[in-house]
């Protein structure tokens, strides 16, 4: 059965809440570790065990304070001032991604995030777990707690449909505490990835990366997981003082011819076969696309931009086929560019636009 915990009213009412220009993110959880606390009145699996919930300075993603929780949870289901509703086309006032950052600390074990709707019913409907056996229905996200930060991004409109946010839990379930922190709902991907860039760049880092951390990071980078590549990728660009340096050296231009171009007229009517409802035409389109080689790759990814929905994702299964046939180094080092260009150092975006420009 789905955990179901009592209903609890609150005073918590963000700033953001009322604010006449909704904005395009809104951050759930950043810093204000005070506020947040006051409102997880209700802890451990029945709702009245006084589980420990802290701030926590020494070790955080971003900012100056993360979420220190101790298993099993602490929660607010009814949180005054949440009100977020979760659309396919947000209009001001709206949402649908989301992003945290996540570890465990100690020996590590299963870790959760719920929220609690408002609409279509009141319930704990929304869970992303990672570890095995989720104690109750959960998207899963990985098989074991992540021991280092790591960031999650989720269309929650993809995931759960539309809904009302309206409290949340934070739940280590056994094992060490579960640290939390950059909670954030965001209409685009691209509006997350500003705000956590911002977040990031005004971070002083408590640790140096060391050599060996660097060296994981860069294999991370060349994950397929998109969780661990994205993870490794906000990880270098927390960590710049050390992690520039290591990508200038690491990051070789690649010594490669650029790709024959492909003229556009030529390309359409093979990416409009690629959407086809028949399996043999959708194989058919791509086998000629890659026969023309690299030079239709701009145009695919012009059409995957602009694409919605069953559209998209088709569009966007074939460029990562595409990308899975050249070889993880290409993602490795696309990935490197992008945290150069964010970190955005004159050297850091020369090398940057070097391997764009060589890249097809």
């Amino acid at each position: 059965m789905p955990y179901r915990p009592a209903v609890l009213a609150v005073l918590f009412v963000p700033a953001f809440a009322f604010a006449a220009d909704p904005p395009a993110v809104v951050e759930l959880f950043e810093d204000d570790a005070k506020a947040m606390l006051a409102q997880l009145t209700h802890g451990g699996i029945s709702g009245g065990e006084g589980n420990r919930a802290s701030a926590e300075t020494d070790d955080v993603f971003s900012g100056t304070t993360a979420l220190r929780v101790a298993p099993a949870q602490r929660f607010s289901p009814d949180t005054k001032g949440w009100d977020f509703a979760i659309s396919e086309k947000p209009k001001p006032s709206e949402y649908r991604y989301l992003r945290f950052a996540w570890k465990k600390a100690g020996p590590g074990g299963p870790i959760m995030l719920q929220f609690h709707t408002r609409k279509p019913t009141a319930d704990w409907t929304i869970r992303y777990f990672m570890g095995q056996a989720p104690p109750w229905e959960s998207k899963v996200l990985g098989p074991a707690g992540p021991t280092e930060w790591a960031v999650v991004t989720r269309d929650l409109f993809k995931d759960f449909g539309a809904s009302t946010l309206g409290g949340i839990a934070f739940a280590p379930l056994e094992g060490g505490d579960g640290l939390f922190d950059h909670v954030l709902l965001g209409r685009t991907v691209e509006d997350l990835d500003r705000v956590t860039r911002a977040m990031l760049l005004k971070t002083t880092p408590k640790q140096a990366l060391t050599a060996e951390r660097l060296q994981q990071l860069w294999a991370d980078l060349g994950s397929a997981d998109e969780i661990t590549a994205a993870s490794a990728t906000w990880a270098l660009v927390a960590g710049r003082g050390e992690a520039v340096p290591f990508l200038l050296k690491s990051a070789a231009v690649p010594d490669r011819k650029p790709p024959k171009p492909v003229d556009e007229p030529t390309v359409r009517p093979l990416i409009e076969r690629l959407v086809h409802y028949r399996y043999v035409t959708r194989a058919a389109a791509e086998g000629e696309l890659v026969r023309f080689g690299d030079g239709v790759l701009p145009h695919l990814r012009r059409a995957a931009q602009v694409a919605e929905g069953e559209r998209k994702a088709r569009l966007t299964t074939i460029l990562d086929g595409w990308a899975a046939r050249t070889g993880f180094d290409e993602l490795r080092l696309r990935r490197a560019a992008t945290v150069l260009r964010t970190v955005g150092t004159p050297k850091a975006k020369e090398r940057a636009a070097a391997i764009e420009k060589a890249l097809p």
